[in-house]
Protein backbone atom coordinates (compact mmCIF):
# COMPACT_ATOMS: atom_id res chain seq x y z
CA UNK A 1 0.00 0.00 0.00
CA UNK A 2 1.36 3.42 -0.81
CA UNK A 3 1.99 5.47 2.63
CA UNK A 4 -0.96 8.03 3.41
CA UNK A 5 -0.40 11.82 2.89
CA UNK A 6 0.84 13.63 6.11
CA UNK A 7 -1.72 16.78 6.99
CA UNK A 8 -1.01 20.31 5.46
CA UNK A 9 -0.83 21.63 8.75
CA UNK A 10 2.91 22.02 9.01
CA UNK A 11 3.01 23.52 5.26
CA UNK A 12 0.87 25.98 5.84
CA UNK A 13 2.38 26.83 9.04
CA UNK A 14 5.49 27.07 7.25
CA UNK A 15 3.56 29.37 4.64
CA UNK A 16 2.71 31.46 7.90
CA UNK A 17 6.19 31.75 9.12
CA UNK A 18 7.35 32.56 5.29
CA UNK A 19 5.04 35.43 4.30
CA UNK A 20 5.03 36.85 8.43
CA UNK A 21 8.91 36.33 8.41
CA UNK A 22 10.69 39.80 8.93
CA UNK A 23 7.87 41.61 10.17
CA UNK A 24 8.79 43.43 13.25
CA UNK A 25 6.20 43.39 16.57
CA UNK A 26 4.28 40.64 16.06
CA UNK A 27 3.17 40.32 19.14
CA UNK A 28 2.54 44.41 19.95
CA UNK A 29 1.54 46.18 16.83
CA UNK A 30 -2.39 45.86 16.31
CA UNK A 31 -1.58 46.33 12.47
CA UNK A 32 0.76 43.46 12.46
CA UNK A 33 -2.07 41.18 13.98
CA UNK A 34 -4.87 42.45 11.26
CA UNK A 35 -1.90 41.38 8.62
CA UNK A 36 -1.40 38.08 10.36
CA UNK A 37 -5.13 37.43 11.01
CA UNK A 38 -5.83 38.36 7.20
CA UNK A 39 -2.82 35.77 5.71
CA UNK A 40 -4.40 33.24 7.85
CA UNK A 41 -7.73 33.60 6.77
CA UNK A 42 -6.65 33.34 2.83
CA UNK A 43 -4.31 30.07 4.33
CA UNK A 44 -7.30 28.55 5.74
CA UNK A 45 -9.47 29.72 2.43
CA UNK A 46 -6.69 28.00 0.07
CA UNK A 47 -7.80 24.77 -1.64
CA UNK A 48 -11.33 25.02 -0.67
CA UNK A 49 -14.23 25.44 -4.03
CA UNK A 50 -16.66 28.59 -3.67
CA UNK A 51 -19.31 25.99 -2.22
CA UNK A 52 -17.44 25.43 0.85
CA UNK A 53 -16.67 28.93 1.35
CA UNK A 54 -20.30 30.43 0.90
CA UNK A 55 -21.50 27.94 3.31
CA UNK A 56 -18.27 28.90 5.94
CA UNK A 57 -19.77 32.48 5.32
CA UNK A 58 -23.35 31.53 5.61
CA UNK A 59 -21.96 29.78 9.05
CA UNK A 60 -19.99 32.79 10.13
CA UNK A 61 -23.15 35.89 8.99
CA UNK A 62 -25.77 33.39 11.68
CA UNK A 63 -23.03 32.68 14.48
CA UNK A 64 -22.18 37.00 13.99
CA UNK A 65 -26.48 37.71 13.93
CA UNK A 66 -27.04 35.39 16.86
CA UNK A 67 -24.75 37.59 19.08
CA UNK A 68 -26.05 40.50 17.72
CA UNK A 69 -29.89 39.17 18.76
CA UNK A 70 -28.48 38.57 22.52
CA UNK A 71 -26.77 41.86 22.84
CA UNK A 72 -30.41 43.45 21.90
CA UNK A 73 -32.00 41.16 24.59
CA UNK A 74 -29.70 41.83 27.04
CA UNK A 75 -30.19 45.68 26.26
CA UNK A 76 -33.77 45.30 26.11
CA UNK A 77 -33.77 43.88 29.52
CA UNK A 78 -31.58 46.36 31.45
CA UNK A 79 -33.90 49.27 29.61
CA UNK A 80 -37.37 47.56 30.07
CA UNK A 81 -36.79 45.13 32.83
CA UNK A 82 -35.13 46.98 36.17
CA UNK A 83 -34.01 45.18 38.76
CA UNK A 84 -36.66 43.78 41.00
CA UNK A 85 -37.87 44.79 44.48
CA UNK A 86 -35.85 42.74 47.02
CA UNK A 87 -37.65 40.81 49.42
CA UNK A 88 -36.04 40.47 53.23
CA UNK A 89 -37.16 37.83 55.49
CA UNK A 90 -39.00 38.41 58.64
CA UNK A 91 -36.56 38.93 61.40
CA UNK A 92 -33.77 40.13 58.78
CA UNK A 93 -32.32 43.30 58.55
CA UNK A 94 -32.03 45.01 55.87
CA UNK A 95 -28.94 47.20 56.55
CA UNK A 96 -27.34 43.72 56.55
CA UNK A 97 -28.41 43.01 52.90
CA UNK A 98 -26.96 45.11 49.68
CA UNK A 99 -29.00 46.93 47.53
CA UNK A 100 -30.02 45.66 43.94
CA UNK A 101 -30.62 49.14 42.54
CA UNK A 102 -27.04 50.23 44.09
CA UNK A 103 -25.21 47.29 42.93
CA UNK A 104 -27.01 47.88 39.43
CA UNK A 105 -25.55 51.38 39.99
CA UNK A 106 -28.71 53.66 39.66
CA UNK A 107 -30.31 53.69 42.77
CA UNK A 108 -31.85 57.08 43.74
CA UNK A 109 -32.64 56.86 47.34
CA UNK A 110 -29.25 57.84 48.85
CA UNK A 111 -29.11 57.69 52.43
CA UNK A 112 -33.00 57.28 52.80
CA UNK A 113 -32.71 53.47 51.22
CA UNK A 114 -33.39 51.08 53.58
CA UNK A 115 -30.88 48.54 52.25
CA UNK A 116 -26.97 48.98 52.64
CA UNK A 117 -24.76 50.42 50.28
CA UNK A 118 -21.91 49.12 51.24
CA UNK A 119 -20.48 46.29 48.72
CA UNK A 120 -18.77 44.55 51.70
CA UNK A 121 -21.97 44.10 53.62
CA UNK A 122 -21.92 40.31 52.96
CA UNK A 123 -18.62 39.59 54.85
CA UNK A 124 -19.83 41.50 57.95
CA UNK A 125 -22.72 39.28 58.68
CA UNK A 126 -22.11 37.07 61.32
CA UNK A 127 -22.42 33.31 60.15
CA UNK A 128 -25.30 31.88 61.00
CA UNK A 129 -25.15 29.26 63.61
CA UNK A 130 -26.76 25.56 62.76
CA UNK A 131 -27.20 24.23 65.79
CA UNK A 132 -29.90 26.64 66.78
CA UNK A 133 -33.50 27.41 65.42
CA UNK A 134 -33.70 31.37 65.98
CA UNK A 135 -37.82 31.19 65.27
CA UNK A 136 -38.23 29.31 69.19
CA UNK A 137 -36.97 31.99 70.52
CA UNK A 138 -39.00 35.21 68.69
CA UNK A 139 -42.09 32.44 69.56
CA UNK A 140 -40.98 33.08 73.25
CA UNK A 141 -40.55 36.52 72.59
CA UNK A 142 -44.26 37.97 72.57
CA UNK A 143 -45.16 41.78 72.66
CA UNK A 144 -46.53 41.66 76.17
CA UNK A 145 -42.57 41.24 77.23
CA UNK A 146 -41.35 44.88 74.51
CA UNK A 147 -41.57 48.42 75.81
CA UNK A 148 -42.48 51.34 72.82
CA UNK A 149 -38.72 51.18 71.83
CA UNK A 150 -38.64 47.49 71.36
CA UNK A 151 -42.46 47.68 69.58
CA UNK A 152 -41.07 50.53 67.21
CA UNK A 153 -37.99 48.35 66.30
CA UNK A 154 -39.47 45.09 65.12
CA UNK A 155 -42.33 47.11 63.23
CA UNK A 156 -39.35 48.56 61.29
CA UNK A 157 -37.76 45.67 60.89
CA UNK A 158 -40.63 43.49 59.51
CA UNK A 159 -42.17 46.60 57.71
CA UNK A 160 -38.67 48.51 56.68
CA UNK A 161 -39.57 52.53 54.99
CA UNK A 162 -43.06 52.77 54.19
CA UNK A 163 -44.09 52.60 50.57
CA UNK A 164 -46.65 55.18 50.86
CA UNK A 165 -47.07 58.91 51.20
CA UNK A 166 -50.47 58.36 53.02
CA UNK A 167 -50.36 58.98 56.53
CA UNK A 168 -53.31 56.67 57.46
CA UNK A 169 -52.17 53.93 59.35
CA UNK A 170 -53.86 50.39 58.83
CA UNK A 171 -56.78 49.07 61.03
CA UNK A 172 -55.76 45.61 61.15
CA UNK A 173 -51.71 46.63 62.22
CA UNK A 174 -53.57 48.99 64.79
CA UNK A 175 -56.05 46.58 66.23
CA UNK A 176 -52.84 43.93 66.28
CA UNK A 177 -51.14 46.03 68.01
CA UNK A 178 -53.96 46.89 70.76
CA UNK A 179 -55.14 43.36 71.14
CA UNK A 180 -51.40 42.00 71.45
CA UNK A 181 -51.56 39.85 68.71
CA UNK A 182 -48.56 41.82 66.64
CA UNK A 183 -45.11 39.37 66.76
CA UNK A 184 -42.23 38.95 64.50
CA UNK A 185 -44.76 36.05 62.42
CA UNK A 186 -48.08 38.47 62.52
CA UNK A 187 -49.03 39.18 58.29
CA UNK A 188 -51.43 42.09 57.53
CA UNK A 189 -54.45 40.69 55.96
CA UNK A 190 -53.96 42.93 53.10
CA UNK A 191 -50.96 41.56 52.09
CA UNK A 192 -47.51 42.84 51.26
CA UNK A 193 -48.65 45.48 49.36
CA UNK A 194 -51.09 46.88 51.61
CA UNK A 195 -51.60 50.60 50.87
CA UNK A 196 -51.26 51.71 54.41
CA UNK A 197 -48.69 52.62 57.18
CA UNK A 198 -47.47 49.88 59.36
CA UNK A 199 -45.79 52.76 61.68
CA UNK A 200 -46.87 53.72 64.76
CA UNK A 201 -48.31 57.51 64.69
CA UNK A 202 -46.26 59.76 66.70
CA UNK A 203 -47.53 59.89 70.20
CA UNK A 204 -48.57 56.61 70.56
CA UNK A 205 -49.38 54.67 74.17
CA UNK A 206 -49.72 50.61 74.29
CA UNK A 207 -53.21 49.85 76.08
CA UNK A 208 -51.58 48.55 78.98
CA UNK A 209 -49.27 52.24 79.76
CA UNK A 210 -52.53 53.82 78.86
CA UNK A 211 -54.64 51.31 81.31
CA UNK A 212 -51.80 52.11 84.11
CA UNK A 213 -51.77 55.76 83.41
CA UNK A 214 -55.82 55.83 83.82
CA UNK A 215 -55.46 53.66 87.00
CA UNK A 216 -53.05 56.29 88.44
CA UNK A 217 -55.18 59.49 87.79
CA UNK A 218 -58.27 57.34 89.24
CA UNK A 219 -56.62 56.75 92.47
CA UNK A 220 -55.54 60.70 92.88
CA UNK A 221 -59.07 61.60 92.36
CA UNK A 222 -61.48 61.80 95.38
CA UNK A 223 -65.14 61.60 95.28
CA UNK A 224 -67.76 63.62 95.95
CA UNK A 225 -68.53 62.34 99.77
CA UNK A 226 -64.42 62.77 100.31
CA UNK A 227 -64.47 65.42 99.47
CA UNK A 228 -67.63 66.98 101.34
CA UNK A 229 -66.11 65.62 104.44
CA UNK A 230 -62.47 67.01 103.97
CA UNK A 231 -64.08 70.07 103.69
CA UNK A 232 -66.16 69.62 107.04
CA UNK A 233 -63.44 68.94 108.92
CA UNK A 234 -61.92 72.31 107.69
CA UNK A 235 -64.88 74.12 108.85
CA UNK A 236 -63.75 73.75 113.10
CA UNK A 237 -66.19 73.41 115.95
CA UNK A 238 -67.50 76.57 116.54
CA UNK A 239 -70.36 76.66 114.15
CA UNK A 240 -74.02 76.13 114.14
CA UNK A 241 -76.13 72.81 113.91
CA UNK A 242 -78.29 72.49 110.98
CA UNK A 243 -82.01 71.62 112.67
CA UNK A 244 -85.73 72.70 111.39
CA UNK A 245 -85.60 75.50 113.88
CA UNK A 246 -82.21 77.22 112.16
CA UNK A 247 -82.84 75.97 108.32
CA UNK A 248 -86.38 78.22 109.01
CA UNK A 249 -85.00 80.87 110.77
CA UNK A 250 -82.25 80.71 107.64
CA UNK A 251 -84.75 80.74 105.08
CA UNK A 252 -86.98 83.49 106.17
CA UNK A 253 -83.42 85.65 106.60
CA UNK A 254 -82.60 84.82 103.23
CA UNK A 255 -86.48 85.84 102.20
CA UNK A 256 -86.36 88.66 103.69
CA UNK A 257 -83.42 89.90 102.15
CA UNK A 258 -83.96 89.46 98.74
CA UNK A 259 -87.03 91.15 98.97
CA UNK A 260 -85.82 93.92 100.37
CA UNK A 261 -83.27 93.50 96.97
CA UNK A 262 -85.94 93.62 95.16
CA UNK A 263 -87.45 96.33 97.06
CA UNK A 264 -84.31 98.68 96.15
CA UNK A 265 -83.94 97.84 92.62
CA UNK A 266 -87.61 98.71 92.13
CA UNK A 267 -86.61 102.57 93.91
CA UNK A 268 -83.75 103.04 92.03
CA UNK A 269 -85.87 102.12 89.03
CA UNK A 270 -88.35 104.73 89.81
CA UNK A 271 -85.53 107.55 90.57
CA UNK A 272 -84.20 106.53 87.36
CA UNK A 273 -87.20 106.87 85.71
CA UNK A 274 -88.13 109.98 87.85
CA UNK A 275 -84.90 111.64 86.55
CA UNK A 276 -85.53 110.14 83.09
CA UNK A 277 -88.33 112.15 82.27
CA UNK A 278 -85.85 115.70 82.56
CA UNK A 279 -83.27 114.13 80.99
CA UNK A 280 -85.44 111.73 78.21
CA UNK A 281 -84.88 107.97 78.47
CA UNK A 282 -84.93 105.69 75.67
CA UNK A 283 -87.51 102.90 74.77
CA UNK A 284 -85.00 100.14 75.67
CA UNK A 285 -84.97 102.27 79.35
CA UNK A 286 -88.61 102.76 79.25
CA UNK A 287 -89.35 98.98 78.58
CA UNK A 288 -86.68 97.78 80.93
CA UNK A 289 -88.87 99.89 83.80
CA UNK A 290 -92.47 99.19 82.87
CA UNK A 291 -92.72 96.50 79.84
CA UNK A 292 -97.19 96.71 80.73
CA UNK A 293 -96.55 100.51 79.12
CA UNK A 294 -95.78 98.43 75.80
CA UNK A 295 -98.47 95.70 75.56
CA UNK A 296 -102.00 96.58 73.65
CA UNK A 297 -105.08 96.51 75.78
CA UNK A 298 -107.95 94.40 74.34
CA UNK A 299 -110.03 97.34 75.13
CA UNK A 300 -108.55 98.83 72.22
CA UNK A 301 -108.45 96.31 69.89
CA UNK A 302 -112.51 96.29 70.41
CA UNK A 303 -112.48 100.04 69.43
CA UNK A 304 -111.60 99.28 66.28
CA UNK A 305 -114.58 99.76 63.62
CA UNK A 306 -116.55 96.81 61.90
CA UNK A 307 -117.22 98.62 58.49
CA UNK A 308 -119.96 95.84 57.94
CA UNK A 309 -121.57 96.33 61.30
CA UNK A 310 -121.48 99.95 61.17
CA UNK A 311 -123.24 99.40 56.92
CA UNK A 312 -125.78 97.11 58.94
CA UNK A 313 -126.39 99.38 62.00
CA UNK A 314 -126.81 102.53 59.38
CA UNK A 315 -129.47 100.56 57.49
CA UNK A 316 -131.52 99.59 60.26
CA UNK A 317 -131.34 103.20 61.41
CA UNK A 318 -132.05 104.68 58.55
CA UNK A 319 -135.50 102.28 58.03
CA UNK A 320 -136.33 102.84 61.30
CA UNK A 321 -135.85 106.54 60.75
CA UNK A 322 -138.32 106.33 57.32
CA UNK A 323 -140.75 104.53 59.26
CA UNK A 324 -141.19 107.40 61.39
CA UNK A 325 -141.32 109.67 59.13
CA UNK A 326 -144.12 108.08 57.49
CA UNK A 327 -146.40 107.70 60.83
CA UNK A 328 -145.39 111.29 60.99
CA UNK A 329 -146.99 111.41 57.66
CA UNK A 330 -150.16 109.51 58.89
CA UNK A 331 -150.47 111.65 61.95
CA UNK A 332 -150.76 114.86 60.20
CA UNK A 333 -153.38 113.97 57.59
CA UNK A 334 -155.39 112.50 60.07
CA UNK A 335 -155.62 115.51 61.79
CA UNK A 336 -156.22 117.61 58.98
CA UNK A 337 -159.24 115.57 57.86
CA UNK A 338 -160.79 116.47 61.28
CA UNK A 339 -160.35 119.23 61.13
Amino acid sequence: MPPKKQSGGSSSSKVKEDKTFGMKNKNKSAKVQKQIAAIEKQQAQAGKSRAALEKEKEKDMREKAKLEEEKRKREEAALFKPVQAQKVPFGVDPKTVLCAFYKAGHCDKGNKCKFSHDLNVGRKVEKKNLYEDTREEKLQDTMDQWDEEKLRTVVLSKHGNPKTTTDIVCKFFIQAIETEKFGWFWECPNGDNCQYRHALPPGFMLKSQRKALEEAEKANTISLEEFLEVERHKLGTNLTPVTPETFAKWKRTRMDKKQAEEEAMHKAKETQAAAGKNSGMSGRDLFTYNPEWFEDSDEEEEEDWDLSKYRRSDGAYEGEFEESTENLDVQDGSEGSGD
